[in-house]
């Protein structure tokens, strides 16, 4: 991808670049990728016309960024669109932007700058984090809860900051007008910003944010009567720990998924966060029993088969069962069956089965069951299965083999913890989305499709 300079965009860069030769119809790299290794590389320019450092590089000391595991740009009819790239939440996708990291996240690029004078990122989701000469190799975890971190400590310094205005234009207009003099509600305290923004970045001076919920709320209980006036303050800080609670348990399963944790360990946290399963599911699920016997008398009964979840999945009552094993388990056999051909690992193998086992019993005594448990609200008219284990292959072939494997099965759904705190991340990014991204090409070159002249245009 080049910008060709014609026109306008042309007069522009030479205008920005005094000490440039810049001729009509130069081109300038600024992105490259690479099929071979499913990278992109991309060389953030400014190129919004009028800007004064408009053709200048973004950024002083760091030149190129790269993402390995992204860029492809096949729409999968074997055309090269531009449309279809994607990008990690926190980098411009657009390329009549000039790519590079969103406004919020240039503190991570002053800082690598001004650190380690670095002139080259290249994200990653294999390597671990790391330096070689001038190029500094970092994680796409790692990245990302930086950014999250920032996001929080933003979040929380305009919400304070909204506050300190209300409570400004409440004492000026009441003296302005000769108005009755309104409390205020908030109570603003500069030591709690300190507290919440060294919070939110995880250094001292941390403040629970249920803390300042349970003040809130016990100031609202005690004034029913400036509920309403309170409203726009409630619905705030009710989306503000729901983002801290979803960042929290992001933070949780990254964390956990990096230790040797059992079976049983998972179990439970799951359990503990059935929230988790229910974006597995894509559908509304309650949670039935845990340790259910679908081959016994009674539900709670002893012996028989046992299944680690019962689930009533949907808004019917429809019966399912998830079966959960480790992150660390196997999802391929080590040695390929044929040449590129891997078959599933037993351990996946025999928990599929075992999940068709359990369902096999459960649909065999399910009328017993309900007479004997006085249980009439649940069926088992399409049981579904989930097995949940494993994390994301890094082997081409083996990734190709599972795949192939999962998708050919029938009434069992295998899904990776990976893929589940991609799930929570997914849904993370959707509630803070960058509004940014809403803006269109046209706007942020500046050039209107009027003016009869071409912006800096790309090709492949």
């Amino acid at each position: 991808m080049e910008i060709v300079l014609r026109g306008r965009a042309h007069a522009a860069a030479v205008a920005a670049n005094l000490t440039a030769n810049f001729q009509v119809g130069h081109r300038q790299l600024l992105a490259r990728y690479d099929c071979a290794t499913d990278t992109i590389e991309t060389h953030p320019t400014t190129l919004k016309v009028g800007s004064p450092y408009f053709f200048h590089p973004k950024y002083e000391v760091l030149q190129t960024i790269k993402f390995e595991g992204h860029g492809n740009l096949d729409d999968g009819f074997g055309n090269f669109d531009i449309e279809v790239l994607t990008m990690p939440p926190g980098f411009v996708k657009d390329i009549f932007a000039g790519f590079g990291a969103t406004y919020d996240m240039r503190f991570i690029v002053d800082e690598l700058e001004r650190t380690g004078g670095f002139t080259e990122l290249v994200l990653s989701e294999y390597l671990h984090s790391s330096v070689s000469g001038t190029t500094a190799h970092i994680v796409y975890g790692t990245f990302d809860k930086w950014r999250r971190a920032i996001n929080r400590s933003h979040l929380r310094a305009v919400l304070f900051g909204n506050s300190a205005k209300r409570d400004y234009l409440r004492t000026a207009l009441a003296t302005e007008l000769s108005l009755a003099a309104r409390p205020s509600p908030t109570g603003l305290n500069p030591t709690d910003l300190a507290d919440s923004v060294l919070s939110a970045l995880s250094l001292a001076g941390r403040q629970p944010p249920v803390a300042a919920a349970t003040d809130v709320v016990r100031a609202v209980r005690q004034n029913r009567s400036g509920l309403k006036a309170r409203e726009a303050e409630l619905l705030a800080l009710n989306r503000e720990i729901e983002l801290l609670t979803l960042e929290e348990l992001i933070a949780r399963i990254e964390e956990h998924m990096a230790k040797k944790h059992n079976e049983a360990f998972w179990q439970k946290f799951l359990s503990d966060n059935p929230f988790i399963v229910r974006l597995a599911f894509g559908l509304p699920i309650a949670i039935f029993g845990e340790q259910v016997a679908v081959g016994g008398v009674k539900f709670n009964g002893t012996g028989g088969k046992i299944a680690d979840y019962l689930l009533r999945a949907g808004a019917y009552g429809n019966m399912a069962i998830i079966e959960i094993k480790r992150p660390d388990s196997k999802l391929m056999a080590a040695k390929p069956y044929r040449g590129g051909v891997f078959a599933p690992d037993k351990e996946i193998a025999g928990a599929v089965n075992q999940v068709l086992d359990q369902r096999y019993q459960l649909q065999m005594e399910i009328n017993n069951k309900k007479a004997a448990s006085g249980q009439f609200d649940i069926f088992t008219y399409a049981l579904q299965g989930l097995v949940i284990a494993g994390r994301d292959i890094d082997d081409s072939d083996q990734r190709k083999s599972f795949e192939l494997f999962r998708n050919g099965l029938k009434d069992v759904t295998v899904i990776t913890f990976s893929e589940l705190l991609m799930k929570l991340k997914a849904l993370h990014a959707f509630l803070t989305k960058d509004s940014s991204e809403a803006q269109s090409p046209a706007a942020l070159v500046g050039v209107s499709p009027t003016d009869g002249e071409q912006s800096p245009s790309a090709s492949t």
